[in-house]
């Protein structure tokens, strides 16, 4: 939605980034295929080397790695890490040159004043920004439903992100703060759960972050209607049940998704085509905690 908007006044070079807490996407506009990156520093356990932002596809084994991230409970708060993932961005796979460029850069609602500050001294005496355009990923989606949909005055955006989810409402393209909402449940604590219950049922993965993200990308879902999905996953109906085969880091690299009944050879051993889990109510009770924070222990007002 970043790259639908039109900008006036900003020039024509113009660089977006969307700066999540797990993710970073970024690129030119008018560009409507951004690039993805991991806004992580990552170190294998072999503490040979380090990768950080476009550099962590490179790294061949993601087991036991130890991961920095530059935010904190969705904040930015680490800015030596980031400014080390931007480096990484900035030189190699963008190639930008700040004199010239014009910045838009996302935030999370109702940001802290200090971590602003914090901003405008990076963008601007560190790397030398020609301009800075700073706003919530949810004003520029607001942005561009009130483009789309002029008869409609009002909308209500839900920013579901890593660390946590907010509930924005707008009128007229202006944010309502009274009626903002955060919930402390995100992408991370989905994560979590889904290696708990992995870890207790089947195979010990608390220690694969990266492989159980990976897990909940792939085969995990939101039911529109639990109880039924609930009946099916008991029946072991194929609808709801499939096989995951992790990755081993030495012939498969990323896990993939093997479905009953896909594979002629699906009789083989799990050995002969790596070890393999699987996983049925897992895949649609854990997004369910987006809905009902409780279930883990966190209890927000409506």
């Amino acid at each position: 939605l970043l790259y639908t908007i039109k900008f006036e006044g900003m020039g024509e070079k113009v660089l977006i980034i969307d700066n999540g807490s797990h993710t970073i996407k970024c690129g030119w506009r008018p560009d409507k295929s951004p690039e993805t990156f991991y806004n992580w520093i990552m170190r294998p356990k072999d503490r040979r080397r380090q990768f950080v932002g476009s550099e962590i596809d490179k790294c061949q084994d993601m087991s036991n790695v130890h991961v920095t991230s530059p935010f904190q409970k969705g904040y930015l708060l680490n800015w030596t890490a980031q400014k080390t993932i931007w480096d990484s961005i900035f030189n190699d796979p963008l190639k930008v040159s700040p004199g010239d460029t014009n910045l838009i850069v996302t935030e999370p609602p109702l940001n802290f004043s200090a971590i602003r500050d914090a901003w405008d001294e990076m963008i601007f005496e560190e790397y030398g920004f020609k301009s800075l355009f700073r706003c919530s990923a949810s004003t520029l989606t607001a942005f561009h439903y009130k483009q789309t949909h002029t008869d409609n005055q009002c909308c209500l955006i839900v920013d579901a992100g890593h660390a946590f989810t907010h509930i924005v409402p707008y009128h007229n393209g202006r944010q309502i703060v009274a009626g903002t909402k955060r919930i402390s449940v995100g992408g991370k604590h989905m994560c979590n759960l889904l290696k708990e219950l992995i870890s207790y049922r089947q195979i010990n993965l608390l220690e694969e972050t990266y492989a159980c993200n990976l897990i909940k990308e792939d085969v995990c879902f939101v039911s529109t209607s639990f109880n039924e999905e609930l009946d099916l996953a008991k029946k072991k109906d194929p609808s709801v049940l499939c096989e995951y085969v992790l990755p081993d880091f030495v012939s498969i690299h990323r896990g993939y998704v093997k479905l009953p009944g896909d594979d002629p050879d699906s009789d083989k051993k799990p050995t002969d085509q790596g070890q393999t889990i699987r996983l049925s109510l897992e895949r649609f009770t854990v997004p369910e905690i987006l809905f009902n924070p409780s279930d883990i222990g966190r209890f927000h007002c409506p």
